[in-house]
C-alpha cells in the first residue's frame, strides 16, 4: 500500500476544480495521501482521511507554489482487505439472473 499518491494532471480552467474534488474521495478508498498537481488548474493535496492539506488555484493566485505537510504512511483500508471482491460478487449475480431469465419457462397468457 502507497503512503503518498503523486497525480500530475493539465485540466482546463471550467472543469479542473472538480476533478480536484474528485480526488479526495480516491485518497480514502486508497488509504494514502494523495497530491493532485494541475499545470493550470486547482492543485490540492489530501490525506488518508480525505482532508485537505493544502490547495491552490492557478487561476486567482500569483502564488504558483503550494506547500503541504503530507503524512507517509497510508493506511488500511476495507477495499484494501477485500479488493475487487463486491464487483465480483455483483458479476456473479448478474450471471445468476441471466441465467434465470434465460432457462425459467414463460407462463401461458403473461405478457
Amino acid at each position: 500500500m502507497p503512503g503518498i499518491m503523486l497525480v500530475p494532471a493539465h485540466d482546463w480552467k471550467e472543469y479542473g476544480a472538480a476533478h480536484t474534488d474528485k480526488a479526495a474521495p480516491a485518497a480514502v478508498e486508497g488509504g494514502y495521501s494523495l497530491v493532485r498537481q494541475d499545470a493550470e488548474g486547482v492543485s490540492a493535496a489530501f490525506d488518508a482521511q480525505g482532508h485537505v492539506l493544502a490547495t491552490s488555484d492557478y487561476f486567482t493566485t500569483g502564488r504558483q507554489a503550494m506547500v503541504a505537510q503530507v503524512p507517509v504512511h497510508g493506511t488500511t483500508t476495507v477495499y484494501d482487505r477485500t479488493e475487487d471482491v463486491f464487483a465480483w460478487l455483483c458479476l456473479a449475480a448478474l450471471a445468476a439472473l441471466t441465467v434465470t431469465a434465460v432457462v425459467r419457462p414463460r407462463r401461458p397468457g403473461s405478457r
